[in-house]
């Protein structure tokens, strides 16, 4: 008698288990995730191109990730001033392109082309003061690049609101050029002898 009770008892057991699932763990933190990752995945994988949020969009990410790393690599106050400038003025805006891109369902880049990384990398491999005119120049080199980006989407491009968002950002890739050209000349007249450095800020100028 003992064994058809205990098959009954373990039958049941089952049924209650069954009819009760346990709820995964952390299971609103997933959904979560999937939300926050299924919004990345379809910016990536969407198969509307636009030249203009491609190009825009990567220079975007390489003048935030650059001055934030020179924001650790360096004490110069003028690089430190322009890189903070960078990475807040190019953040907001990628955030502003990225919230376009996926209303109007176009692909957005995630990460920054090989050849781009390969020089923001350079600037953890350089010593101080050639990794100050190294970024320096980079970001004139990068502001010129994106003033004829923004420069020809704000005239032509078909999108009205990608082109509004063009004509917004011109005027201050411009402003940005100015400061990053300022920056670089005050960075390439910092002397060096042997060792021995005659460095002069934009404040000891003033």
């Amino acid at each position: 008698m003992k064994i058809p009770s205990l098959l009954s008892l373990v039958l049941l057991t089952a049924v209650i288990s069954s009819c009760n699932p346990k709820p995964a763990p952390d299971s609103q933190n997933d959904l979560n995730q999937i939300a926050k990752d299924s919004i990345d995945n379809d910016l990536a994988s969407a198969t509307l191109k636009n030249e203009f949020v491609e190009q825009a969009a990567i220079g975007g990410m390489m003048e935030v990730e650059s001055s934030a790393r020179m924001i650790k690599h360096t004490e110069n106050p003028d690089i430190q001033t322009l890189a903070t400038i960078m990475v807040k003025d190019h953040g907001a805006a990628n955030a502003e392109l990225k919230s376009i891109a996926k209303k109007e369902e176009i692909f957005f880049p995630q990460s920054l082309p090989a050849e781009k990384l390969a020089k923001i990398n350079t600037l953890d491999s350089l010593q101080e003061e050639t990794c100050n005119r190294f970024y320096a120049d980079l970001m004139v080199e990068e502001h010129k690049a994106a003033i004829a980006l923004f420069s020809a989407a704000s005239e032509s491009e078909s999108n009205p609101e990608i082109r509004a968002f063009a004509k917004k950002h011109l005027p201050i890739l411009k402003a940005h050029y100015a400061h990053a050209m300022n920056t670089q000349k005050i960075i390439h007249s910092i002397k060096n002898d042997k060792g021995d450095q005659t460095i002069k800020t934009s404040k000891d100028r003033q």
